[in-house]
């Protein structure tokens, strides 16, 4: 596509409007021009009639006077007596009046064609005849007409005597012979070349003769000729004011409205819009220019509201919706500035986190955990200094940066929020116990650590904080690498993707094994999650879903991941599958939901739910609704872990549960040489087996440990004596 200026518009225009114009006039010539030469040649075929009419009355007229000069008594006598031939033929001829105007010389011939006597003017001296038709010929430059005519004795035709002729000029008599109004008779000429002779008939054809000039003709071109030059005239003049005038109607408005819209880019509000000087103000033009500044106006309104928008969107996207204190996204860009800040000393980076958050959200609901999240936050806002900011990574997690802060005033800060969070009444929502927080710090300089380095050594200060029996501030300190699985960078980053996408969680199965057959009953799929050819491993993983309340998201993943096992025909036909389900999730209804889908789509396969114990402390009445729903649809249901836990055989006993799965710490009790342990042991799997339940021992390594469990009347087993967890065979 090519973009013309105006100006270039407007010399293309005038090119194409002048080039149909002269195109149109040449043509108009062109045919003008033809038609007078049509004419013309109209006039030469009138002018041609007229020669041969004159050629006609000149035939005629000379054979007339021929004739008569036959029939002369005195012709007659000169044949018999030629004594006065030479008289005859030069004097009385022309005195008598028998010969034409244009005679040139007249002669006698006997009857044998001789000619009697040569005169002044070329005769020829003998003819062949008879000769019926006049003659012409060229001769010295000059046409000559030779008419020849028979004489008689009497003159109605009787005895032969002789022969008369006459030679006349050729053009003299053809040009008086009539008047002519076409062809111009002092420019007749035979067209014969020198000594040519060639019939009066004939003659004709080689003619040459000129034209009269046709005075309307000419004058009708004249007109023509002085109407194109005045048309000429008229269009140049034409031509040069529509120019004028489409410059200063179309083109000059058109630019300016094109400087106008330029100036606008310029200017974010309204401009002078009137126009000026200007002689011819198109309305169009200027409906046009207004228009566009009305729509100006009203997208300068637009981009600042969309520019307010804009920054209240940005600051919205920073800030967290419950608390309205900053996010994660505000965290990142903050520190991502404070690193281009040379000038900084040292900061230190703290982190908040609620201690037992989760049993609050399950016992008091989660209206109550909102208000206290909201609560905590204006406790650590009040604890802060004027120019810190307080930022919530998620959940009931919140961290802080400390510009220019050593250890003593970092720990002051955090002594601070403790003791704030700690006086706030909290029983106000409905709690018998007060909320308290954990504090984590790690401390940093302007060429230090990156963020994501810098927020691990303060997670696991956190994660110290945390446990019973440490101080609930705890700064970074080597010794606590060991605990890095919960918040390496690695392995959170390959949680949250596995979540996202199944294809990295792999699944390991171990058989469970049917006692005292020792037939493999189930296979229970064990998760790794593999990331960058690394092999993540339970241990490391489960840590990390627990911390950051990932459980209902990861178990989902897990069972999308059996499900593309099964799809893929991995997994034996009507061979029984175990899935793991954590805490939390078997209250999830999206979680329950999913294990239904599988259960309907594949009703041949024995599928078992195993739930961690830990799962029955809270919403017990929601969690046996929902592993009734499971039961219905033909699952089975273990309670996996026993022992580890806190479960009471009360809760254990309102449980509609199928299978109970004791933990490898309650087996080790067969071997362990405390007798009260093993006999409390016994006893539980006795209670147990006579309530009904099927009991599966797990860590069974060994052929005594086994003979132990089957003893007791344990129903499975499971562990490596039997075979470590493998990918299945595709």
């Amino acid at each position: 596509m090519t973009y013309w200026s105006i100006n270039r518009l407007a010399l293309a225009f005038l090119i194409i409007f002048t080039s149909a114009v002269v195109l149109t006039g040449s043509y108009f010539w062109l045919e003008m021009k033809q038609t007078f030469k049509d004419l013309r040649s109209q006039d030469r075929q009138f002018a041609s009639q007229e020669i041969k009419a004159g050629l006609a009355l000149v035939s005629q007229n000379l054979l007339a006077a021929a004739d008569d000069l036959a029939k002369w008594d005195e012709t007659r006598q000169q044949l018999f007596a030629s004594e006065y031939y030479e008289i005859w033929r030069d004097i009385r001829v022309r005195d008598a009046g028998k010969a034409p105007r244009a005679l040139v010389t007249a002669a006698l011939y006997d009857k044998n064609g001789h000619q009697l006597s040569k005169g002044p003017e070329p005769m020829p001296a003998e003819m062949q005849f008879p000769v019926r038709t006049p003659l012409v010929t060229r001769e010295g430059g000059k046409d000559f007409l030779y008419i020849f005519q028979s004489v008689h004795a009497t003159p109605d035709g009787g005895i032969l005597f002789g022969y008369v002729g006459i030679k006349t000029r050729f053009a003299e008599p053809v040009a008086q012979a009539q008047p002519y109004r076409y062809a111009d008779p002092s420019q007749i000429d035979s067209g014969l070349k020198e000594g040519q002779s060639v019939t009066f008939d004939a003659v004709v054809n080689s003619m040459r003769y000129g034209l009269k000039p046709n005075s309307e003709l000419e004058h009708l071109q004249q007109i023509f000729n002085s109407f194109m030059a005045r048309l000429i005239l008229a269009f140049l003049v034409c031509l040069i004011i529509a120019a004028w005038l489409l410059r200063m109607v179309v083109f000059v408005p058109l630019r300016r409205l094109s400087e106008y819209i330029d100036r606008m880019r310029d200017h974010d509000s309204t401009i002078d819009d009137r126009p000026s000087g200007e002689l011819v103000i198109v309305r169009e033009f200027d409906k046009l220019r207004r228009s566009f500044n009305d729509h100006h106006v009203r997208l300068s309104r637009l981009n600042r509201d969309l520019t307010r928008s804009t920054r209240n969107f940005y600051d919205q996207a920073r800030r967290d919706a419950l608390t309205g204190i900053f996010n994660r996204r505000a965290f990142e860009d903050d520190w991502r500035d404070l690193g281009k800040d040379r000038r900084l000393g040292k900061v230190a980076l703290m982190v908040f986190d609620c201690d037992h958050f989760k049993a609050i959200n399950d016992t008091y609901g989660h209206p109550v955990g909102d208000a206290v999240i909201k609560a905590i936050t204006g406790c650590l806002q009040q604890s802060l200094r004027t120019n810190d900011r307080l930022y919530r990574l998620g959940g009931d997690e919140f961290a802080t940066v400390l510009s220019d802060a050593d250890p003593h005033r970092a720990e002051s800060v955090a002594e601070r929020c403790m003791r704030n969070v700690l006086e706030y009444d909290f029983q106000q929502y409905g709690m018998t116990e007060p909320a308290t927080i954990s504090v984590g710090i790690a401390l940093s300089d302007q060429d230090g650590l990156s963020l994501s380095e810098l927020l691990k050594r303060a997670d696991l200060a956190m994660y110290r904080a945390k446990r019973p029996g440490f101080n609930k501030i705890q700064f970074y300190g080597e010794d606590m690498d060991d605990m890095a699985a919960l918040v390496a960078a690695h392995e959170i980053n390959a949680v949250f993707h596995a979540i996202r996408n199944i294809d990295m969680i792999e699944l390991a199965y171990q058989p469970v094994m049917r006692l005292p057959l020792e037939q493999t009953e189930y296979i229970e799929a064990l998760v790794r999650i593999r990331s960058d050819g690394e092999v993540i491993h339970p241990n490391s993983i489960f840590p990390i879903v627990h911390a950051r309340s990932l459980d209902a998201e990861f178990d989902l993943s897990v069972i999308r991941a059996v499900e593309r096992d099964l799809d893929a025909g991995k997994l034996a036909l009507g061979q029984g599958i175990s899935i793991n389900i954590s805490a939390s999730s078997i209250v999830h209804s999206l979680v329950v939901d999913a294990l239904i889908e599988l259960l309907g789509r594949y009703p041949d396969r024995r599928i078992m739910i195993e739930i961690t114990e830990t799962a029955l402390i809270s919403q017990l009445d929601l969690a046996s609704q929902n592993i009734r729903r499971l039961r219905d649809h033909s699952a089975r249901v273990a309670l996996d872990d026993f022992g580890s836990g806190f479960s009471s055989l009360r809760s254990l006993a309102s449980m509609p549960v199928d299978m109970i799965k004791f933990d490898i710490s309650m087996i080790r009790l067969l071997e362990s040489g405390d007798s009260r342990q093993k006999l409390m042991l016994e006893e539980i799997a006795g209670l147990l087996i006579t309530a009904g339940y099927e009991l599966v021992a797990e860590g069974i390594e060994t052929q005594a440990m086994l003979e132990k469990v089957i003893s007791l009347g344990f129903t499975h087993a499971q562990g490596y004596y039997f075979g470590k967890p493998a990918e299945p065979l595709s």
